[in-house]
């Protein structure tokens, strides 16, 4: 929910690819199903192979799974590297995850949803909360960034909106309040009048004049 991850590129992370210290996780080694058996694949595209940060709450739920994989590997001596196996090392079909999330979602008599809508409200409660599209066409692995909003259009017109303000914050200054128009900022403009009004000699050549 909190990087936008595939199935795939969850159910084939290994312990390798989650670094706790740092607080990041790169799924190197998908996992997909290919005429109903699983197979490996390579990422989908360059931007799969970024470390994707996690925030606090969501490395909790890693770290505790690691310590429980880790035992079962101890207690059982399984050698399976895929972090999300059954505690006996055997694989688990990538499949049987989603059976499990549907499980789960109609048992909290919510409406039917597919771990990839979860992606897709990952990336527009990203694009919401002000995330640079860039960071977000780099999380869930886009192709690049011209892809992440033509897929999300829809958020565009209230980010465009919210960015009103702070951009004429930017070029006019802080509002002064009384309903007065806020003053343009001096570096607009540095001479009283323009070159062009003055039509003189010295307007028709604004470049030796400073003027910009």
């Amino acid at each position: 929910m909190t990087t936008g991850m595939r199935r795939g590129e969850l159910v084939g992370l290994r312990r390798q690819d989650v670094d706790l210290a740092a607080g990041t996780v790169v799924p190197n080694v998908p996992r997909i199903v290919v005429d109903g058996q699983t197979a490996t694949s390579g990422t989908t595209t360059e931007n799969g192979l970024r470390p994707r940060a996690l925030d606090p709450v969501t490395l909790a739920a890693p770290r505790t799974h690691i310590e429980r994989w880790e035992k079962n590997r101890a207690d059982v001596g399984h050698t399976n590297e895929l972090l999300f196996c059954h505690p006996d090392g055997t694989d688990i079909h990538p499949d049987s995850v989603t059976d499990w999330i549907q499980k789960r979602v109609r048992a909290a008599g919510l409406p039917v949803t597919r771990l990839h809508d979860v992606r897709h409200s990952y990336a527009t409660a990203a694009l919401k909360s002000g995330v640079h599209p860039k960071v977000v066409s780099e999380r869930p692995g886009h192709a690049d960034v011209g892809f992440t909003l033509r897929i999300y259009s829809h958020v565009i017109p209230g980010m465009d909106e919210a960015a009103a303000g702070p951009v004429a914050g930017v070029i006019f200054g802080p509002d002064p309040g009384g309903g007065e128009k806020p003053a343009v900022h001096e570096s607009v403009h540095e001479m009283e009048t323009s070159p062009l009004e003055r039509g003189d000699d010295e307007g028709q050549s604004p470049r030796n004049q400073g003027w910009r």
